[in-house]
């Protein structure tokens, strides 16, 4: 009986202080909550590519001039003719033939095999035609001067040229990240975050960083994705050897360490309340 009077004696005073721990508890949960909301909330502007064009109008029109890439030492060409002669065609094209040439494009060593890279003195050697200078040229002067070198040696030669060193970088916040290589004449750098595998969750599409090397130096174009001014940005097209960084969000040290933070913070918690417990245990007696 005395046993009995003395456990209902401390379930009687400890009723109120379970109730007070929980609504501490509670309280504490509730503080911490929105802060957790609000720091790994993403909306869904802050996903979208150029969100501030007028979806009202059927089109628009952004002027820019395509930059032009001058050829550098150890680039490597793309050079093919075609005549009516089929011998000729044998001779002037190295490596030869249909097989060849998918190879070429297949394979990244086929441009190491097929391709004409530009010498120290800043030149390519082709068969019958002889030594071209190209460095320093676009690829538009390239195919003409090798076309008006052909006129000398064949009749209506056709000349297909093509840059095959034509390599780029994206590195950051992708889900593929590295060095890729693009066989067409130009390239956007939506284009190129797309071959990255698109910008991850942490990805910041506001801060994108272009780093251009150049033989004057090296230039940087800071760019933002979501503004339609991205159009008519010098980093909106790229050149051959262009790095393109996609910086985090700032919230992406707080997403990573959310699991440690909630491990902390219940454990805490825990704590907490087992010393409000032994405390009001303590008193009680």
């Amino acid at each position: 009986m005395l046993l009995l009077k003395v456990l209902k004696k401390k379930s009687i005073h400890s009723y109120p202080n379970d109730l007070n721990m929980k609504r501490i508890r509670y309280a504490f949960i509730a503080a911490l909550l929105p802060v957790i909301l609000i720091t790994s909330c993403t909306t869904q502007k802050e996903l979208t590519y150029l969100n501030n064009l007028d979806t009202a109008a059927v089109s628009q029109f952004y002027p820019m001039e395509r930059p032009d890439y001058r050829i550098q030492y150890q680039d490597i060409l793309y050079v093919n003719f075609f005549t009516m002669n089929r011998e000729m065609n044998e001779l002037l094209n190295q490596g030869g033939g249909s097989s060849n040439t998918s190879l070429l494009f297949r394979d990244e060593s086929g441009a190491y095999i097929f391709g004409y890279t530009v010498s120290d003195e800043g030149e390519i050697s082709l068969p019958i035609l002889g030594k071209v200078e190209v460095y320093g040229l676009t690829l538009g002067e390239v195919k003409t001067s090798i076309e008006e070198r052909a006129k000398q040696y064949l009749k209506d030669a056709v000349v297909n040229l093509r840059l095959l060193s034509y390599k780029f970088t994206v590195i950051g916040e992708v889900n593929r990240p590295g060095s890729f290589n693009n066989y067409n004449n130009q390239l956007t750098v939506l284009e190129a975050i797309a071959m990255a595998g698109d910008i991850t969750d942490f990805g910041d599409r506001k801060k994108v960083l272009v780093v251009r090397p150049t033989k004057e130096g090296t230039y940087t174009f800071r760019i933002n994705l979501q503004d339609k001014n991205l159009l008519q940005s010098q980093g909106y097209f790229l050149l051959p050897n262009d790095i393109v960084i996609v910086e985090p969000i700032k919230s992406k040290p707080f997403h990573l360490n959310l699991p440690t933070t909630s491990l902390i913070i219940t454990t805490t918690i825990s704590t907490i309340s087992t010393l409000i417990l032994l405390i009001t245990f303590i008193n009680s007696n």
